[in-house]
């Protein structure tokens, strides 16, 4: 993998820029923060094979446009989804822990937040958790990840169709920045999708349990949930579970 003080040399005036801190090292890519004339960025650089977890990261730069123009996001510095580099404003804040989304009214706020992006018309790819999973057990290769792969199979079929909307796909806490405004960061998951994938994703992964969770989707549909409403976020919950259950593995 190159290093970034290799890429920081061929990036138009940032030649000399100092490497601060490694923010994270995760299976497709690491990502620092960086310093010049006492300013702070972010860059993020891909790691070998990381299309073959099936990322797409023109479509990423579609979804990260798109968000801009709606003032939900900001332009990148610099962006070539060919190489996998991406350098962008450093935003002010902090992620946000699990204990965060135990608080309802932080919950409403980020309720609020995913309302108006799901508002939003869909940009980027459509996003395909079946695949993605399929692509997930090819490269754990064992019995169990085939066996949770038959599992997904099964239960996609069985959720409700959704009217595609703009979604992140990858809701867990440390992609939501506490801000000013509150902000959601790492978009490269993005993309036409079903927004109560989305939903679920915060409940199921964070275990709010289902007073918590009617809490959260409540304030998202701006009344309280019809029975069907809540047993749709049931399902998907159920899905992703299963989805998570691979990529621990990875």
């Amino acid at each position: 993998m190159r290093s970034p003080a290799t890429v920081l040399e061929q990036l138009p005036g940032f030649a000399g820029a100092q490497v601060l801190a490694q923010l994270s090292n995760g299976p497709t890519n690491a990502s620092y923060e960086i310093g010049r004339d006492g300013e702070r960025y972010v860059l993020r650089i891909d790691k070998p094979g990381a299309a073959a977890f099936g990322l797409d990261r023109t479509a990423e730069l579609e979804v990260i446009e798109a968000l801009a123009v709606a003032g939900l996001g900001e332009h990148p510095l610099y962006y070539d989804a060919e190489s996998g580099i991406c350098l962008r404003t450093y935003m002010p804040g902090r992620s946000w822990t699990p204990e965060d989304l135990r608080n309802p009214a932080n919950l409403e706020r980020l309720a609020t937040l995913l309302s108006r992006v799901h508002r939003l018309p869909p940009a980027g790819r459509t996003f395909d958790p079946v695949s993605a999973a399929a692509r997930y057990s090819e490269r754990l290769g064992t019995a169990e990840a085939r066996e949770i792969y038959r599992d997904i199979e099964r239960v996609f079929p069985t959720l409700e169709t959704a009217r595609p909307a703009l979604c992140h796909n990858d809701l867990v806490h440390t992609n939501i920045l506490e801000s000013d405004p509150l902000m959601l960061i790492d978009w490269e998951w993005a993309g036409a999708g079903d927004p109560y994938f989305d939903l679920a994703i915060v409940v199921q992964h964070h275990e709010l349990g289902r007073d918590l969770g009617n809490h959260f989707l409540a304030a998202y549909l701006g009344k309280e949930p019809a029975p069907a409403e809540w047993e749709r976020l049931e399902r998907q919950c159920h899905f992703y579970k299963l989805i998570l259950d691979l990529w621990k593995f990875l």
